[in-house]
């Protein structure tokens, strides 16, 4: 990529020497006041995806396809495709965006898992693909042959979502799993939560484990530990005062639970804190 690096603001996030033999990231970066390619069009030899953060500009490509292009839209670019994306002239936009090649990239391109046919795909929420994206670029692999793997694996999954994203209305999906978390956390119960959201509970249920992989309670439970852990580092507050304000009846179920989550009983966890202090 070409920029006008009096204006653009680069933050690094990975810089990869070594992929693994399926494929990876080489760079992921995130740009600030980009004022995009400044070449008329260009042929790359690997993947890029582009997540616009703000700002708005167009993507052109050799088969004469021309998009708008905007926040919260992702551009996939192929090997080989002459091309031309941008803010345009005398614009800027912040993207982040990542290089990435491999074999089983390719095959994904041969089986039509990829269509260069749809370069432009509208993503939102940003927040939610903002995360996403960080959390598969991950960190510099630095050459070990199981994090090169684990990024390969990664990244395919990123990939996979967004493909999704393409073909369904993912973005309510998305959205309402935001609301059914924030239900869960705010309410006594999942059964409360899914009247929150003003649906049975059974329906809440089965449409929650299907988006996010665990159950409800599952869920809940995990928020609270993870609220209780915090608790703990954070305060000298006794535990039958954090069984109380997490909404435990008693110190023993809470520590119950405690144990059975973390491992460690909340007196055992405390102490451990301690001693790293």
């Amino acid at each position: 990529m070409i920029m006008d690096s009096r204006r653009t603001q680069h933050t690094f996030f990975v810089q990869n020497l070594a992929i693994s033999p399926l494929g990876g990231i080489r760079i992921a970066c995130h740009l600030k006041d980009s004022v995009g390619v400044l070449t008329p069009t260009r042929i790359l030899p690997h993947f890029t995806l582009v997540y616009v953060l703000d700002g708005g500009g167009a993507y052109e490509d050799e088969t004469g396809l021309r998009l708008e292009v905007g926040p919260g839209d992702a551009i996939l670019v192929y090997p080989g495709l002459e091309h031309w994306y941008g803010p345009g002239e005398a614009g800027r936009w912040d993207e982040i965006y990542l290089v990435f090649e491999g074999p089983v990239f390719d095959l994904w391109r041969a089986q039509s898992c990829l269509d260069p046919a749809k370069p432009v795909i509208h993503l939102q929420p940003k927040e939610f693909w903002i995360d996403r994206i960080k959390k598969a670029i991950g960190e510099n692999n630095q050459g070990d042959p199981v994090k090169m793997l684990e990024e390969a694996i990664r990244l395919q999954a990123l990939l996979a979502e967004i493909q999704h994203a393409a073909r369904e209305d993912f973005e309510t999906d998305i959205i309402w799993l935001q609301d059914a978390k924030a239900a869960l956390r705010a309410s006594a119960t999942p059964h409360d939560a899914a009247g929150a959201l003003g649906v049975a509970y059974e329906v809440f249920r089965k449409r929650f484990r299907k988006l996010s992989g665990m159950a409800p309670g599952k869920y809940r439970t995990a928020v609270t530990m993870e609220e209780a852990c915090r608790m703990l580092s954070e305060g000298p507050a006794t535990l039958k005062t954090i069984a109380t304000t997490l909404g435990y009846c008693d110190e023993y179920h809470f520590s119950k639970q405690f144990r059975k989550t973390i491992g460690w009983s909340p007196s055992e966890y405390r102490a451990r804190l301690s001693s790293r202090r």
